[in-house]
């Protein structure tokens, strides 16, 4: 049944209201579990979310990252939707925006991780043999992850260059525990088989367990 038409309303407003409330009747099938109906969800507002999250970011993968994760989350907690505090085009760009904010600081920390371990390899200047082979070990490791299945990779660099727990990488990626620290124990142990013995060479407590076959 169509709105009543409010006094002094534009056709702008009408088409507006139109909206917002296919929008809501879309999103409480959606609280029931109708996957068509986050479909069109989708289709009507990935694009505009993407650009949010480009904008944010400035990256094409992390803004493709950070709409599949709106809607994930809308398809999982739909029902947190609260129509009094705005409709649901703002509520989807505010997770949108707050995905890619939470991107960008993901993004700002490994980064600050990572330069960490490379001033870490300056510790002796005088000893160009130890610098080399400290360098030489670090890009070895570097390398040897981006060979690590996708999975595996996003588990692992959690764990190590974001410095996350067992449970928060599994938070983070909205899997089980169990399964998180299955997949970091994987790619530890396809590391040791990828670098050899300089793995467990280092003094890094969290590499140690792996010549053993196990990781807390």
């Amino acid at each position: 049944m169509a709105e009543p038409r409010v006094a002094g309303a534009t056709p702008r407003d009408e088409e507006q209201a139109a909206r917002r409330a296919e929008d809501a009747a879309l999103l409480a099938r959606v609280v029931a579990g109708d996957e068509r109906a986050i479909a069109a969800l989708h289709a009507r507002y990935a694009g505009a979310l993407y650009s949010l999250g480009r904008q944010v970011t400035r990256s094409e993968s992390t803004a493709q990252d950070v709409v599949q994760e709106v809607f994930i989350a809308v398809w999982r907690s739909a029902e947190r939707f609260d129509p009094a505090k705005g409709s649901v085009s703002a509520w989807l760009f505010a997770l949108a925006r707050h995905k890619a904010i939470d991107a960008v600081r993901r993004e700002m920390t490994i980064q600050k991780r990572t330069v960490e371990a490379d001033l870490s390899f300056e510790e002796a200047p005088d000893d160009v043999d130890a610098e080399t082979w400290r360098r030489f070990q670090g890009e070895r490791i570097r390398d040897a992850i981006d060979r690590l299945p996708p999975a595996q990779k996003e588990a692992v660099e959690l764990a190590f260059f974001a410095g996350l727990t067992h449970v928060e990488v599994a938070e983070r990626l909205e899997i089980p525990l169990g399964t998180a620290k299955t997949r970091i124990r994987t790619a530890l142990l396809r590391l040791r088989d990828l670098l050899g013995p300089s793995l467990s060479d280092g003094e890094d407590p969290r590499w140690r367990g792996v010549q053993g076959g196990s990781i807390a």
